[in-house]
């Protein structure tokens, strides 16, 4: 019995000629395929790959050649793509690393730049947002407690103040300061019903970041409600205020005006001043007794302007002085030949002061404080005037009049109708 014959071993160089043969007969595929039609043909093949090598400077043993033949007949070098399945799946996501790398790492990279760009652009400007409003919310409700106890101490004060600015006037013996004492109380009264009120809602609290979304509204409501009580509370108190220095000031014009009545008349000397005298003195009485705060210093500054007035000497003097007209003469409204004439003239006491005395103007009936004006005269006065200057420059005969104390107009020595200008 034959022994078997071992498998023989083929050498890498005989391999890689053989693989070699296999892709040459692929290049030449119609050259194989005429060929390999018939087994007989196939030792012609291999002559003509012989040939194909020799060309080419290459020497290819036959059993090389024959070995590549048998190759490509068995597919043997042929490439069959593996069957798709999971580890295939793999296998090629593992060989394809680099590219899938860069792909995740560029789709990382912009999802970390959007997910930067919407917490830096929307989220933390919505958070710092939620914490401002929070912050603003309780700074709020932290103000209007301080506003509140702020009110209840003015309340406070306010009463003590009442009570100081009554003082020792009977409210029955002053109607007016009554009357405004009882709308100072009604309005105590109303601030501190509200500012009890207002510690009785329920307060403004809790607020963060994470529960002011949901919670402002609600505290936005009960802000507005607490700031109206509020509000309202100061305007009682503001009035309250007001009537308390409306009752200081009549009691500050009311005191010594009967003391400021006696001087005066003490101090008359004609019919006309006394009548005047009683005449203000009751209309300031009457404004006391209404409560009319402007008609009583109305009433009072003019009785003191009698006084000071019944105080007065002067003596009128006709102004010459170089660059100052000594008289006028002005055409009337509505006529074109008539002419008023007026003396310009000031006050000037026994020890040589000017005055500034209130003048009422004939031609548009204001009145004005002045140091000169000009006192209408008949047209001989003036004329008499004009020629006196005329002669030496000075007017020698001044003196047109004089204010005695204890009357309050001056007695004059020439014709006027005490009519006056103060503008010319």
């Amino acid at each position: 019995m034959p022994e078997p014959t071992a498998p023989r071993k083929f050498e890498l160089d005989e391999v890689m000629l053989a693989m070699d043969v296999v892709d040459t007969l692929r290049h030449q595929r119609s050259l194989v395929e005429r060929e390999l039609e018939s087994e007989d043909r196939e030792q012609e093949l291999i002559e003509k790959l012989r040939k194909i090598y020799a060309d080419q400077g290459l020497e290819v043993s036959d059993e090389v050649v024959a070995q590549g033949v048998r190759a490509l007949r068995e597919e043997r070098f042929a490439y069959r793509p593996p069957q798709k399945g999971l580890m295939t799946g793999l296998a090629r996501v593992y060989v394809n690393r680099g590219r899938w790398f860069k792909a995740a790492a560029i789709v990382l990279i912009a999802a970390g730049a959007l997910w930067a760009g919407y917490r830096f652009f929307y989220v933390m400007p919505a958070e710092r947002g939620k914490t401002e409003l929070a912050r603003e919310l309780s700074g709020r409700a932290g103000g209007q407690q301080e506003r509140a106890e702020a009110l209840r101490g003015r309340v406070e004060s306010a009463g003590q103040a009442l009570q100081k600015a009554l003082g020792a006037v009977a409210e029955s013996e002053s109607p007016a300061i009554g009357r405004l004492a009882e709308r100072v109380r009604q309005g105590l009264a109303a601030a501190a019903g509200r500012l009890e009120a207002f510690g009785k809602l329920p307060p403004v609290g809790g607020l963060d970041a994470g529960s002011v979304a949901e919670k402002s509204a609600g505290a936005e409501r009960r802000l507005a409600e607490r700031g109206e009580l509020l509000d309202r509370a100061q305007k009682d108190l503001d009035g309250a205020q007001a009537g308390i220095d409306s009752i200081l000031a009549l009691k500050d014009e009311v005191a010594g005006l009967g003391a400021l009545r006696a001087q005066a008349l003490k101090e008359a000397r004609e019919p006309e001043a006394a009548g005047k005298i009683e005449a203000l003195y009751a209309n300031a009485a009457a404004a006391a007794e209404a409560g009319d705060l402007q008609g009583l210093r109305t009433a009072r500054q003019a009785l003191q302007y009698v006084h000071d007035t019944l105080r007065q000497e002067y003596t009128l003097q006709i102004v010459s002085r170089p660059g100052t007209p000594s008289g006028v003469w002005r055409t009337p409204v509505g006529s074109r030949t008539a002419r008023n004439y007026y003396l310009i003239v000031e006050a000037v006491t026994a020890g040589g002061q000017r005055l500034k005395l209130p003048v009422t103007s004939e031609e548009d009936g204001k009145v004005r404080t002045v140091s000169e004006w000009g006192l209408r005269v008949d047209p001989q006065v003036y004329e008499q005037v004009r020629r006196d200057k005329e002669a030496d420059g000075i007017v020698n005969r001044k003196n047109v009049g004089v204010k005695k104390r204890g009357y309050l107009t001056p007695e004059y020595s020439v014709s006027t109708t005490g009519a006056a200008i103060t503008a010319w």
